[in-house]
């Protein structure tokens, strides 16, 4: 299951979120590159399944041009890994946690504020929520709009009268669903819309014939709790393994 979660977002970003965006795919994982892409929401490099050589890592640093992030299973660690860090200056950044359950362990709860299933047409309007949430740059929207309708990927979003508030996709890949791009405008943050599209996304996924669920988030740490993180431990997912953050620039 460890490996199986990382391949399944590596399929899900290159067959639905990479339209406009530059990736390559080695070790299983995908590279990717946006700019500009200040977070590294899509400049980073991700989800290995198998173990990278020192030339493949060297390849991927070449390629990020010192701008980009590294997330590293436990497994992912090249042989030289120490010495291309302290080569290239990586600076440790907060690591992300990789959850998953039976998806008979998931639970449900239920919500004041109404989701929808949506298509092409309302396209723009998710990828402005995602957008807003994430604080990515008008340019990367139509890359975010261009994943409805592909072949896998559903999307959904969280209303507050005619206000679209919260969005999130479910990405189906045989008996595993993959929830995954999930944001809440800052005006209704705290109000349970991230719980309700969790649930939301459950109870499709087991209709479709999901067996299996995986997510993945920012891990918390001591004074630093994550809300993410607890939506989905409380919605019944578990954590797998932890992927540690490496940037290969100063923020």
């Amino acid at each position: 299951m460890h490996r199986e979660a990382e391949r399944v977002e590596a399929a899900f970003v290159t067959e639905c979120l990479s339209e406009g965006i530059v990736t390559y795919r080695v070790g299983g994982g995908v590279v990717a590159k946006a700019t500009p892409d200040p977070g590294h929401f899509w400049t980073r490099a991700f989800a290995f399944d198998r173990p990278l050589t020192d030339e493949e890592m060297l390849s991927i640093l070449d390629f990020h041009q010192g701008a980009g992030e590294l997330q590293l299973a436990p497994w992912a660690f090249p042989p030289g890994w120490e010495r291309i860090r302290r080569s290239h200056g990586l600076i440790e950044a907060d690591p992300w946690v990789k959850v998953a359950c039976d998806i008979g362990q998931a639970r449900c709860d239920d919500s004041a504020f109404p989701i929808t299933e949506i298509g092409a047409i309302q396209a723009d309007e998710w990828a402005g929520v995602i957008a807003g949430g994430f604080g990515l740059g008008p340019h990367l929207r139509p890359t975010l709009a261009a994943s409805v309708g592909k072949p896998g990927a559903r999307h959904f979003i969280a209303w507050d009268g005619a206000q679209a508030v919260g969005a999130a996709c479910l990405y189906q890949q045989g008996e595993l669903g993959y929830l995954t791009t999930t944001a809440t405008v800052a005006s209704h943050r705290g109000r349970g819309i991230q719980s309700a599209l969790i649930s939301r996304r459950v109870k499709e996924a087991a209709a479709a014939g999901c067996q299996r669920l995986v997510a993945e988030t920012g891990q918390p740490a001591p004074g630093r709790p994550n809300p993410s993180f607890g939506n989905l431990t409380r919605a019944g997912l578990r954590p797998l393994h932890v992927r540690r953050n490496f940037q290969s620039d100063s923020r």
